[in-house]
């Protein structure tokens, strides 16, 4: 005999509800479509086709810009995001069932972000346990807190919290010292004394992020505020090409003082007349997660050097 919910399990096509997953992210079909490399019309038929399979309204679709997850939808997408971590996860299981502490922790950080007071425990854990592999990717600082949502890290580092995403844990780290700086090229390279309207009248490079709606808008305020630099006229995904627009141009643009000081060989930091503001760090870690024993152990480890605060596992509750 076959229950309606196994049919469900056997039929139901896993693009349907990846789709709906990435439509409810993007909060648009657009944007749905354009993360997924497919045409518009192709996700607004994935969504109705889900729909009609769940025989739920999912999406409220208004007019204009309307867009409204319904409450069906919420439950429905909670699920998408179990099912999506569980796949993700299935590289961490061991013959024995995952019960050794072996496997992948995926750590996701802000492409900007110094990582000196993290890496080094990292590595310390790693060296503990030589079995588990460590994947540490660089990505734009929302996509951070939308690597955890999709399930797809274990904890994440960066400098902007999305206080609408409840179930992420923000714990404030020690914040990041920035400062401003110049290549051989530019007029204040070595020089000790500053003249304003040089430095008020330079180009500015600088990260995707460092934008006055970007994650590091706090520089881009200061900047402004206090007239340093001018237009801006490029963005580097990373801190190497960072260091080469500036190295290499004219331009001047702000960064983590330790990855200048790694990165930028011939990068010359200005003494400005004020000091840079200082930029909030935050670790991130999903408080609804069903964690592998890998990532549990990564989370103990770090909470007890004070780096993230440990969710209470399922099993426990």
């Amino acid at each position: 005999m076959s229950f309606p919910l196994d049919r469900l399990a056997l039929q139901l096509d896993w693009n349907l509800l990846l789709t709906f997953m990435v439509i409810v992210q993007e909060r648009s079909i657009t944007g749905a479509a354009q993360r997924l490399n497919v045409s518009q019309p192709s996700v607004s038929s994935a969504l109705r086709r889900l729909e009609e399979r769940l025989d739920q309204r999912l999406i409220d679709r208004g007019g204009g810009q309307a867009f409204r997850v319904t409450r069906a939808g919420e439950a429905v997408y909670r699920e998408v995001l179990e099912i999506y971590g569980g796949v993700v996860r299935l590289n961490d299981l061991t013959a024995d069932g995952g019960r050794a502490l072996s496997g992948t922790v995926v750590v996701h950080r802000s492409s900007h972000l110094e990582m000196d007071g993290i890496t080094p425990l990292l590595e310390e854990f790693r060296r503990q346990h030589p079995d588990v592999t460590l994947s540490l990717r660089s990505t734009p600082c929302h996509e951070v807190a939308q690597a955890l949502q999709q399930r797809a890290s274990s904890v994440g580092f960066c400098t902007r919290v999305d206080p609408t995403i409840h179930r992420l844990r923000a714990q404030p780290l020690k914040p990041l010292e920035f400062g401003v700086y110049c290549g051989p090229d530019h007029p204040l390279f070595r020089q000790k004394e500053i003249d304003p309207a040089i430095l008020a009248a330079s180009d500015v490079v600088g990260y995707e992020e460092d934008r006055m709606a970007g994650a590091l808008s706090t520089l881009t305020v200061w900047r402004v505020r206090h007239g340093i630099g001018d237009r801006f006229i490029a963005a580097a995904t990373g801190i190497v090409d960072l260091s080469e627009l500036i190295e290499s141009g004219t331009a001047i643009g702000c960064m983590a003082r330790g990855h200048a000081i790694r990165y930028g060989a011939r990068l010359w930091q200005i003494p400005v007349p004020v000091s840079p503001p200082l930029v909030d760090v935050f670790s991130l870690v999903d408080t609804e997660r069903h964690m592998t024993p890998v990532e549990y152990e990564l989370l103990k480890f770090l909470e007890t050097a004070g780096m993230v605060t440990l969710p209470t596992r399922r099993s426990d509750i």
